[in-house]
C-alpha cells in the first residue's frame, strides 16, 4: 500500500497551495468532487476564502488534512530592549516630519488632481469620492509600511547581538520574519522580462515606498510637498536624496 503525505506550512490559506496535491482526491473524473485541477482551482478562487474555509473542514472531517500547534509548555522567554541611538532618533523625527509635510499637503494634493473642488459655499467638495478614499488609504498604508520597515531596521543590530551571543553559549537561533514583502516583489518582478532574471536587482526598501509613486499608488516626496521651511523637509529635498524614483 502506498501512502502520501503532504506537508505545507501554508495549506489552507490560498487554492494554489493545495493545487498540487492531487491525491488528495479532489478532481481525476467522474467519481471525484471535480473533473480535473483547472476546474478545481477555478470554483475556489471563485468561492474566495470562505471555500477554503470549507474545504479545509471537510478535508479534516474525512481524516485528510491535520493542522497541528506547537506548544508552548515549559517555553521561557525574554524581551530584549533596543535602545534608539542618536542618529536613529534624528532618522526616525526626520521621516515623521517629512511625512506630516506630505499629509499637510494631501488635500491640495487631491484638489490638484480634480479629485476634490471648491464647494459652492466656499469649502471643499469631492468630485471623486472614490478615487479620494484610494488616495488617503493609500498614503495611509505607504506610511505604516514604511514606519514598519525602518523601525525593524533599526533594531536589527541589536538582534544580531542576540543571535551571535546565543550562537557562542550554543543554542541554535531561529528568527521568524513576519513580512517578507512577498507580494511587493512578485509585483515588481512582474515588470521585469525573464530574460532578466539571470542578474537581478529590485529595491523593494522603505526608501522605495517614500520615493516612488507610480508602481504602488503611493505618494512621493516631490519638491511640491517639499516647500516647508521645517528642517524636517530641508533635509529631505529631492536634490539631496540620492535615488531615482520610478516617476
Amino acid at each position: 500500500m502506498q501512502i502520501n503525505i503532504y506537508v505545507s506550512a501554508t495549506g489552507a490559506t490560498t487554492v494554489h497551495n493545495l493545487a498540487y496535491a492531487q491525491r488528495l482526491g479532489l478532481w481525476g473524473g467522474e467519481d471525484f468532487p471535480f473533473a480535473n485541477r483547472a476546474e478545481f482551482v477555478q470554483a475556489i478562487e471563485a468561492g474566495g476564502v470562505a471555500a477554503m474555509e470549507v474545504l479545509a473542514r471537510d478535508l479534516k472531517a474525512l481524516g485528510l488534512y491535520a493542522a497541528r500547534s506547537l506548544s508552548y509548555e515549559g517555553v521561557e522567554y525574554e524581551i530584549v530592549e533596543h535602545r534608539l541611538t542618536a542618529e536613529q532618533t534624528g532618522i526616525y523625527d526626520a521621516y515623521a516630519g517629512a511625512f506630516e509635510i506630505i499629509h499637510n499637503n494631501l488635500s491640495a494634493a487631491l484638489e490638484a488632481a480634480n479629485i476634490t473642488g471648491a464647494g459652492p459655499d466656499g469649502g471643499t467638495k469631492t468630485l471623486n469620492a472614490q478615487a479620494k478614499s484610494a488616495a488617503r488609504s493609500a498614503f495611509e498604508s505607504a506610511k505604516q509600511r514604511f514606519f514598519n520597515h525602518l523601525i525593524t531596521a533599526m533594531k536589527t543590530p541589536t538582534l544580531i547581538a542576540a543571535i551571535d551571543r546565543d550562537l557562542a553559549e550554543g543554542h541554535a537561533c531561529v528568527v521568524q520574519i513576519v513580512s517578507t514583502g512577498e507580494a511587493l516583489l512578485e509585483r515588481r518582478l512582474a515588470d521585469i522580462p525573464t530574460e532578466e532574471w539571470g542578474d537581478i536587482a529590485v529595491d523593494i526598501t522603505p526608501r522605495e515606498y517614500v520615493l516612488s509613486g507610480s508602481p504602488d499608488n503611493i505618494y512621493s516626496l516631490q519638491s511640491r510637498f517639499m516647500s516647508s521651511g521645517s528642517r524636517a523637509g530641508a533635509d529631505l529635498r529631492d536634490e539631496d536624496i540620492d535615488s531615482t524614483p520610478d516617476n
